[in-house]
């Protein structure tokens, strides 16, 4: 099966997604919410309450002798109130006014007190300060106003001396300040509550869409173009990963369907798998325990099967099948590495596993240099080997995206199983890991994605589903179907890459 490129997010987010971007991020949230009503709360203690005082002034301009002459200088008059707007929170005004109250405060500092704001339509301009004590505010009101007209009478003023184009007159002298009307504390909460609710849904998202890893087995295809053989669920009880098939539950249903489905699989060929490698991305998504795991329930169904630990870079099946210490030895002897190179015959290299119902042919000593013992001819002989003495031979390798080790008894076997663990595995992990594969010639049979959490709903949904018979006939018929049907994606997939 070629492997085809695809985006993780190449199918629109629905609802669904959405959702459960929040559900996992709801403390960011929470957190921005709260944030922000403690914003509003601080804005409130240490916010000040402000004054302002008004006074108003009057924009005239030379009187004529017609009415249309009265119409065109109040026109005139109009424009030059937003002039004179500009004039009132200028430095040259601001000066004036500091010198004039002999204020302890600088030109800046003044100007940020003052406001003009002409009235709409009219000809008139009030000019406010704001200030926390309300005499002040008043006086800087008062001062502003005198300079302005000082300024605006020179300005509108000829070097030649005459009367002025135009001028602005007081008209009303500023009173003492007033309490400008600020939000009350329940209005800066609300506020505050509602801004970091706002930033904290953006914020989720942006993190819900930049994190790569796989969260959900439903989109595991979208994001490889691989189809998904099944589902592994995380199980407290297990030891080191490794399912009790005698236990029950969501765990062990979910092991015997991926056996069925592996069971009834195709590869390129059209052949049903025998010989599998059992590979992953990185070191910590499950692949020994997966192994492990998927020979128990071969070894269930009356098949006889062997476990190879082919992971020559760091081989653990003996201490995860807790062998007992004349086994454990006997592996650091004798294995898969003395059998490729010819030291040892099959019979006195495999260990028995009587309480999992299958044989385990272990690493055996690992050497220095790997690359000499994977030669083609040796594998393939081991494996055929292996093919005519077992019903299903279960390779466990080493992690792709660092050893490449695991492409070789891949692309020499029936095929390969690529786990991916859900919320660990990144996508991008995953893809290099099928692009070794792929690289290899190595078909690849689908991806499982483990340590998924269970939940007692979804085992009755699937006890339902298959009426709690194991294997039955109905199940076996699903199955055969279900991979008719992905060795068909798999065949269009394939053209559609080439």
């Amino acid at each position: 099966m070629l492997w085809r490129s695809k985006s993780e997010w190449s199918a629109p987010l629905a609802i669904g997604d959405y959702l459960r971007i929040f559900r996992r991020l709801w403390w960011v949230v929470l957190l921005a919410t709260l944030i922000g009503v403690a914003v509003g709360y601080a804005t409130s203690l240490f916010s000040t309450t402000q004054y302002s005082s008004t006074t108003r002034l009057f924009v005239t301009t030379q009187s004529g002798t017609s009415v249309g002459d009265a119409y065109q200088n109040n026109l005139f008059s109009q424009e030059r109130v937003f002039s004179y707007a500009g004039l009132a929170t200028s430095d040259q005004v601001a000066a004036r006014a500091i010198d004039q109250l002999k204020a302890p405060l600088t030109v800046d500092e003044l100007r940020a007190k003052i406001t003009a704001v002409p009235l709409p339509q009219t000809v008139l301009l009030d000019v406010t300060a704001t200030d926390p004590d309300p005499a002040a505010a008043q006086r800087y009101a008062n001062a502003v106003a005198d300079q302005l007209v000082n300024v605006t009478a020179e300005l509108e003023t000829s070097r030649r001396g005459g009367e002025a184009a135009a001028a602005a007159v007081l008209v009303d002298d500023a009173s003492y300040g007033t309490k400008v009307a600020a939000m009350g504390l329940t209005t800066r909460l609300a506020a505050g509550a509602v801004g970091g609710l706002v930033l904290g849904v953006l914020l989720a998202i942006a993190l819900g869409l930049s994190d790569t890893k796989l969260r959900r087995r439903e989109r595991i295809e979208d994001v490889t173009g691989i189809p998904l053989l099944g589902t592994l669920v995380a199980d407290k009880q297990s030891r080191d990963g490794i399912i009790d098939i005698d236990a029950g539950g969501l765990a062990v249903e979910r092991l015997r369907e991926l056996r069925t489905n592996v069971q009834f699989a195709r590869n390129a060929t059209g052949q049903h798998p025998r010989v599998i490698a059992v590979t992953s991305p990185s070191a910590q998504d499950g692949r020994s325990s997966t192994a492990i795991d998927l020979a128990v329930a071969f070894a269930e169904s009356g098949h006889s099967v062997v476990l190879v630990d082919g992971d020559l870079v760091n081989p653990e099946l003996p201490q995860l099948l807790a062998l007992d210490s004349a086994a454990v030895a006997q592996a650091g002897t004798k294995g898969f590495t003395t059998l490729l190179a010819g030291q040892h015959d099959l019979s006195e290299s495999l260990i028995e596993v009587p309480q999992s119902g299958f044989a385990l042919l272990p690493s055996g000593p690992v050497p220095s240099v790997r690359r000499e013992l994977w030669g083609d001819q040796r594998v393939q002989r081991v494996l055929e080997l292996l093919r005519g003495n077992f019903d299903y031979v279960i390779i466990d390798t080493p992690p792709l995206t660092k050893y490449a080790d695991g492409a070789v008894p891949a692309a020499l076997g029936d095929g390969a199983l690529v786990l991916g663990r859900l919320g660990h595995t990144k996508t991008t992990a995953l893809r290099k890991a099928l692009k070794v594969l792929q690289t290899a010639h190595a078909p690849v049979l689908g991806v499982v994605a483990t340590c998924e959490p269970g939940h007692r709903r979804e085992l009755s949904k699937d006890r339902k589903h298959d009426g709690g018979a194991h294997a039955s006939a109905a199940t076996v018929a699903a199955a055969e179907e279900d991979a008719d049907n992905r060795t068909a994606r798999s065949q269009t997939s394939s053209h559609t890459s080439g």
